[in-house]
Order: C-alpha cells, then structure tokens, then sequence
C-alpha cells in the first residue's frame, strides 16, 4: 500500500466535527428537558390537582357573616335570647279585697284592649268608705309593676280619681312594712295614664283608688307583674 504519511491507526475518512454538532445538540436537548421538567414541577406545587384557587370574600360576604353572628342565638350570652316573665294581675287571685273588683263597664266590652285589664270600683265617699283597696301576693318574685289607668265614670266623663300603689316589704318579725311604689293622678277617660312600682323583692302589693264621684271605676288596662 502506499505511504500517505499517515500512521496505520488513524481513519483519515472519518469527520470528526458531525459528531460534535450532534453532541452540542443532544446536550441543548438535555438541558431544554431539564428546564421543562423544573416548570411542570414548580407549577405542580403552586397549583395541586383538585385544588381550585378561593376567590377572596367580598364585602357583601363578610357584611352577611357579621349579620348572621349577630342575629343567631349562638352569639347571644348562653346561647338563647333573653326571656321575660310576664304575669297578669286579671290573672292572679286577690289576696284581699276582692269584693272591689268588679267588671268592664258595658259600652267598653266591645272595644279591644281590656283583655288583660282589672277594674276597682270607686268607694262610696262615706266616712268610712273613703279608699278602695285590692292587694296581692308577690312573694318577692317579680321586679317591677307596670298598668295604665283608665277611669271611667258614668255621670262625669272627665271627674278625677287618685291611683296608688303600695308595696310591702317583710320585716324581721313576719310582718309588713309599707311604702308608696308609686302613683297616678292626673289620667281621665280622655287621656289615660301610666302607673309603675318596682316590687323587687316586695311581698305583698296593694293598690288603693280614691274618687272624686263615686260612681266610677278605675280600670287598669295591661296590670302586668314582670320577672
């Protein structure tokens, strides 16, 4: 064979620098997936499958909220609204001076608003009739007393008539001490007035009526006791 100069292990037919381009290539291709497989990564932990992305709460969302805590009976101190006893007088029977009592004048029984109401009649005005009396036992279980007085006279529409309410509190000794709760003095048929007495604690209450005719009744309309 001739000599070219070249020695017996070297393959002068061979290109050598193919071989680099594929081996650039195929190492850009490396890096490409590597890349690639970075990003599928990173965007798999910001977004999990079956996670969905929370819309942040609105303001009409977190107005309803507030109202609902508000307004269940969860927020309310042991879990249920507060309650109050009410117990009426038309519905308790007189301790003493039940024979004052009496019923609604007739022309009033058709209108509302004396379903609950107690009616004492006027005392004669004699010398010796000068008060009408009803008292009833509390046993000191209620806190206060609320009516609205309404007198009512047959010859005189608009003739005065006193309203009082005595509470009477239990001594030491068993017995009763007594003290005006309150007062009504101004009401007339026309214009009906208000009468109120705390009776915290109070044993006996006792209401008084004094007239200026005696024809009259004194109807307490609503005569509530409340716990």
């Amino acid at each position: 064979m001739p000599d070219n100069g070249k020695s017996a292990g070297e393959d002068t037919d061979r290109p050598r620098r193919p071989v680099r381009k594929i081996s650039e290539r195929l190492a850009l291709a490396g890096l490409a997936a590597t890349a690639l497989g970075v990003i599928v990564a990173v965007f798999a932990w910001l977004f999990p499958v079956g996670q969905q992305a929370i819309p942040a709460p609105t303001a009409s969302t977190d107005a309803s909220a507030t109202t609902s805590a508000a307004t269940s009976p969860d927020a309310t101190q042991g879990g249920s609204p507060a309650t109050t006893r009410v117990e009426y007088l038309s519905a308790l029977p007189a301790h003493a001076g039940a024979g004052n009592l009496t019923d609604l004048p007739r022309e009033l029984r058709e209108i509302d608003g004396f379903e609950h109401a107690i009616m004492i009649k006027c005392p004669s005005n004699q010398s010796n009739d000068k008060v009408s009396k009803v008292s009833y036992q509390l046993f000191g279980r209620f806190d206060t007393f609320q009516a609205t007085v309404r007198p009512h006279f047959d010859s005189q529409p608009d003739a005065r008539m006193h309203v009082e309410v005595l509470v009477g509190e239990r001594t030491r000794d068993g017995g009763l001490a007594w003290d005006v709760g309150g007062g009504q003095y101004q009401a007339t048929a026309e214009q009906p007035g208000s009468l109120d007495a705390v009776v915290e604690g109070i044993q006996e209450l006792e209401i008084q009526v004094q007239c200026q005719l005696p024809d009259g009744v004194a109807i307490l309309v609503d005569a509530a006791l409340y716990e």
